[in-house]
């Protein structure tokens, strides 16, 4: 697999990749108060693939990376960089959720409206089940064993996205009872939460939420958090009590009680139920303590990620001014901020480490290394220059590495034209995972 990447794309102008190089090399930021031992790229290893990558999740007690790339997700073993296996037959995949049993994972297709679950052995997949239209961000909840599936932008935003299933694989089985498609959706209320019971594998309601909504997180101890992006602030869920309300009588005529809607399917077995706090409208009010909203101005504008430290009660935001957020999640008070870098689009952190990391996929590419101490003390000990585009993560807390993935751009030159009309895009099976580590 480790072939050379002249070998790989061949056509491509190597004149050109060399000026981008040294144009970067130029322009890269500088590292800042280096540790004794300093990160730095250690391995590279190219799996190829094509489209456009999204989120990277981990399974280090399988040594698995899963990520979101094109119309698949791609498994890595992170203990020899070999492609392991592939879920394949999809559409554009976003994010990958893990449960806590190591049996199943799911995947958000945007343009599919669905999370397809797969089984993480054979990688093959188990069921579709609908969702609101273009799910991104997803968050599983081991304690009411709920995923959350964050539909990231309003609608009308995407006008135009194929709803029909490629033929590059048989589909999974459709799940009976998928979320409602006959209610009208409101186009001042933005973003919208589909639940679903992984024990059943079954959308079981929708909630109506204010804003743009962006990333979500959960906690391991009952609470969810996702990010405003277009309002700086971040939502906190209780996840028990919102599982609580789903499965409530839906005849109930409470103010407070849920409203009903149907599925889009006559063979719906379960209950669906669409809890409206989006304050627009008919909108009802969240029960006290279900749901809670921090600001995050002046020192954060349109967060785009979150990692949480539990046992501190901290919540590490990344927001597009450049900035990290180190949120009190319990109070929702701001205790600092620290610089990062152009295009932040994930935060992770390594508990057994003390380290938070910042992967900031601008022009050049870089790597914020965030030591945390004692009493509330946080400090940018290493900026890490990686690759252009390498915006998105994951931590392995085992062995301390931070993979990062992305790709080389160079220039087609069997393409007809003159030099003036050359364009740059992506090398083919130039795709690759960064293996950061000290």
């Amino acid at each position: 697999m480790n072939k050379p990447l002249a070998s790989c794309v061949p056509v491509y102008l190597a004149v050109g990749l060399l000026a981008c190089a040294a144009l970067m090399a130029q322009q890269i930021p500088g590292a800042t108060e280096l540790p004794s031992h300093p990160f730095f790229i250690k391995k590279t290893w190219p799996i190829g693939g094509e489209g456009s990558w999204d989120y990277l999740s981990l399974d280090s007690a399988a040594s698995q990376l899963f990520i979101a790339h094109g119309a698949k997700v791609q498994v890595v073993n992170v203990e020899s960089g070999a492609l392991a296996g592939e879920v394949a037959g999809l559409s554009q995949v976003h994010s990958i959720a893990l449960d806590e049993t190591g049996q199943f994972g799911y995947i958000s297709d945007g343009p599919l409206d669905q999370v397809t679950v797969f089984d993480r052995r054979s990688f093959q997949r188990v069921v579709d089940i609908h969702t609101d239209i273009n799910p991104r961000a997803l968050a599983f909840e081991p304690q009411t064993k709920l995923l959350f599936v964050v539909r990231t932008d309003p609608p009308g935003e995407n006008p135009g996205l194929p709803r029909i299933r490629p033929n590059t694989q048989a589909a999974a089985p459709r799940n009976p009872s998928p979320a409602r498609r006959d209610v009208p959706v409101d186009p001042n209320a933005a973003s919208s939460v589909t639940v679903i019971d992984t024990e059943t594998q079954t959308a079981i309601g929708e909630i109506l939420l204010p804003g743009k909504l962006g990333f979500a997180q959960a906690d391991g101890n009952g609470q969810v958090y996702i990010s405003i992006t277009d309002r700086s602030q971040v939502l906190r869920l209780d996840a028990q009590a919102i599982a609580l309300l789903l499965k409530k009588d839906p005849g109930s005529t409470a103010a407070s009680q849920p409203q009903t809607g149907r599925p889009d399917t006559a063979h719906a077995s379960a209950a669906w139920t669409r809890l409206d706090w989006s304050g627009n409208g008919r909108s009802s009010r969240a029960p006290d303590g279900v749901m809670r909203s921090f600001s995050l101005l002046p020192a954060c504008t349109d967060p785009r990620s979150l990692a949480i430290d539990w046992p501190h009660t901290r919540l590490f935001v990344g927001c597009n001014n450049m900035k990290l957020v180190v949120l009190n999640a319990g109070t929702g008070e701001v205790v600092t901020s620290l610089p990062t870098g152009p295009g932040t689009d994930a935060i992770g952190f390594d508990a057994n480490h003390g380290l938070i990391y910042s992967a900031n996929g601008g022009a050049n590419g870089s790597l914020t290394i965030i030591r945390q101490d004692v009493a509330d003390s946080y400090a940018v000990v290493q900026v890490l220059p990686t690759r252009q585009r390498a915006r998105t993560m994951a931590v392995n807390p085992v062995s301390g590495e931070v993979y990062l993935v992305t790709d080389l751009l160079g220039v087609n030159l069997a393409q007809p034209g003159g030099i003036g009309t050359l364009k740059s895009g992506p090398a083919s099976g130039s795709f690759q995972v960064l293996v950061i580590g000290n």
